[in-house]
């Protein structure tokens, strides 16, 4: 079956017109750099790859698949009349797994190993005790497919893995017991490492308050490498000033680019990377398998991968 498609920002990679093409014979494509100039090809759009604005949804009036080309999209993407539709959603979760995972544990060896206060340092001092990996636990919040490599590793240095996740019924290998959120607030305080990584949802949003933090382990330590929305950065600031968590890794915050005027800036037992944990690694080739495959799948008539609840923004 021939369909067409409309190429539009963060999707519209001039090299892909082609490879659609060659994926799904037949298929017409067309590449917009800017969505205001697609509105008379979205009049008879079949699909859109990219982020299709609100203020143009209206004029594709035959689409029937947004395959947008990131992994997390939050509530900002999933606009009333999208939701509304029958529109399907596709996005590409599961590109960055490895990537993730590394990133989590890159904060949580440098907390175990005290790289936190040994390299700032500008002379040679012993400072605090090491943490001893196998005698420690780490919970994942989010045991999706990077919570999974993540609790691999984990497992793999001896710590005692545990997970709570909405979707996931059975525990993964290296997870030790997995939980649903709803007893996130009785369990959180087991952890010596409390690793974020659940995707943003109605039910994630500010997931991380002052009550959650203050149920976590004292002494403990907070890394997010999942979403920035799901914490409420005052809320995580005051667990830090008090002193009750030791430490936080952060790659995703709220607001992005988190302002210089930031506490979090200034405290010593906080590392921050600006949103990178993803690089270095050729995701951008898995992202575009997701997107020729769901293009053949689409020609087909076939199930697509990776459809999104829209309701739930994932």
């Amino acid at each position: 079956m021939s369909f067409k498609i409309v190429l539009l920002p963060p999707g519209d990679d001039e090299s892909l017109p082609a490879k659609i093409e060659a994926a799904a014979p037949g298929a017409t494509v067309r590449l917009f750099h800017d969505p205001a100039e697609a509105v008379d090809e979205l009049a008879d759009a079949d699909a859109v790859y990219g982020t299709l604005p609100s203020e143009h949804f209206a004029a594709a009036r035959k689409l029937r698949w947004i395959a947008a080309a990131r992994a997390g999209l939050g509530g900002d993407w999933f606009y009333e009349a999208l939701v509304e539709s029958p529109v399907t959603v596709t996005n590409v979760r599961g590109i960055y797994n490895e990537h993730l995972a590394a990133h989590s544990l890159a904060f949580l060896l440098a907390f175990a190993r005290r790289f936190d206060t040994y390299l700032p340092q500008t002379e040679w001092r012993k400072g605090p005790p090491m943490t001893h990996l196998p005698d420690a636990t780490a919970l994942i919040v989010g045991v999706g497919a990077a919570g999974r490599e993540t609790a691999r590793l984990c497992a793999a240095l001896g710590l005692r893995v545990l997970g709570a996740d909405a979707r996931e019924t059975e525990a993964p290998p290296g997870v030790a017991d997995l939980f649903p959120p709803a007893d996130l607030p009785a369990r959180i305080g087991e952890a010596d490492f409390v690793i974020l990584l659940t995707p943003e949802t109605p039910e994630t949003v500010g997931l991380f308050d002052d009550d959650l933090f203050a149920r976590m382990k004292p002494g403990g330590y907070f890394i997010n490498v999942g979403r920035g929305g799901c914490v409420v950065t005052d809320a995580l600031v005051r667990a830090l000033e008090s002193g009750h968590i030791a430490g936080a890794g952060l790659d995703v915050v709220a607001p992005e680019p988190l302002p210089a005027s930031s506490p979090l800036w200034r405290m010593p037992n906080v590392l921050i990377t600006p949103h990178i944990a993803v690089l270095g690694a050729p995701f951008e080739e898995k992202r575009e398998e997701i997107l020729l495959e769901n293009c053949r799948r689409f020609a087909a008539g076939k199930p697509l991968m990776n459809i999104v609840d829209k309701r739930m923004w994932f």
